[in-house]
């Protein structure tokens, strides 16, 4: 259980850092935005924190653990957080025959840990040719971890670089759907008070500080600045938006005619693609193959064999 103190203490609010030095953007190409996708807030500046250490350790209501769809994945944070926990946690797993789909996440007691609650997900792996599949994915996984931190009555919640070296993420591609994910739940909901965004090592946490002024400008310039750098701004919840996904659908293709084109087509409900993207990334995921029911083998058939020679 956590150890009597304030969430979180010890680490500094994003608030608190200090600006990177600004590029004068100024006659150069227009902005990829005309205004601020993220305006400079300072209230949510101080309900996040990104910090760099053993995540097991934080004085949180709430922590996240990177896994597969068994619980069981050994990796530098699972492994940390298991060893922590001590024994019950492994045993309530096994007892209550938890598991987890790609995209999605499910909570634990903190047993021996100083946190309340572990908050179990399991990040797909990174496929350039099925990235967009592979990116919603991913946000579902930051989504569902906040949620369920959220329905626990978790105010603090430390939430851990999910898509881990194994699963080939871009550190850049990772950070953008992490950082817009939190910035536009904290926007929507007051809780959890407080996000530390947990980095394991430094290459994790690069990423995230280069990137953080984009989705949490710390003065109005930082802001205004993004304009220029910011490229995908997201659907509301911070889902990634992409356009080569909306499928065009004909209705009668018996009857289609450029004449018609555009009242025989139409574009298909956006939610459902998110969705229909996040299933096929937990179908692909090859912690799959560990859930499904062992393949019953083929019955045999005696085979009658004749004599062709009477």
């Amino acid at each position: 259980m956590r150890a009597p103190g304030a969430a979180g203490a010890g680490v500094a609010r994003w608030a608190a850092s200090a600006p990177a030095p600004l590029t004068d953007y100024a006659g150069r190409a227009p902005p990829v935005h005309a205004y601020p996708v993220f305006p400079y807030d300072h209230q949510i500046n101080e309900r996040l924190a990104i910090w760099q250490g053993d995540i097991s350790t934080l004085e949180v209501d709430a922590i996240t653990n990177t896994t597969d769809e068994t619980l069981m994945e050994s990796n530098i944070v699972s492994e940390r957080i298991m060893q922590c926990a001590g024994p019950d946690l492994k045993e309530e797993i096994i007892t209550r025959g938890l598991e987890c789909r790609t995209g999605e996440a499910v909570v634990t007691r903190g047993f021996a840990l100083r946190c309340r609650h572990v908050v179990h997900t399991v990040s797909p792996k990174y496929v350039a040719k099925y990235h967009s599949a592979a990116e919603s994915s991913l946000h579902n996984c930051y989504k569902n971890v906040l949620h369920l931190a959220r329905e626990a009555g978790a105010r603090s919640l430390a939430l851990c670089v999910v898509s881990a070296p194994r699963r080939n993420f871009p550190p850049d591609v990772a950070a953008h759907v992490l950082l817009r994910t939190v910035r536009r739940y904290l926007e929507q909901h007051s809780q959890p008070q407080l996000v530390v965004v947990s980095s394991a090592c430094g290459a994790e946490l690069g990423p995230l500080l280069a990137l953080a002024p984009l989705y949490f400008p710390r003065s109005p310039r930082e802001a205004d600045a993004a304009r220029w750098r910011l490229r995908d701004e997201g659907g509301p919840e911070g889902e990634p938006v992409h356009p080569e996904r909306r499928i065009r659908i004909i209705h009668n293709p018996h009857s289609h005619s450029a004449d018609t084109a555009e009242d025989d087509t139409s574009l298909c409900d956006e939610d459902a693609a998110v969705e229909a993207a996040a299933a096929f990334a937990r179908a692909c995921s090859p912690d799959t193959q560990l859930l499904l029911p062992p393949t019953a083998p083929a019955p045999h058939v005696a085979r009658r064999t004749y004599d062709t020679d009477q």
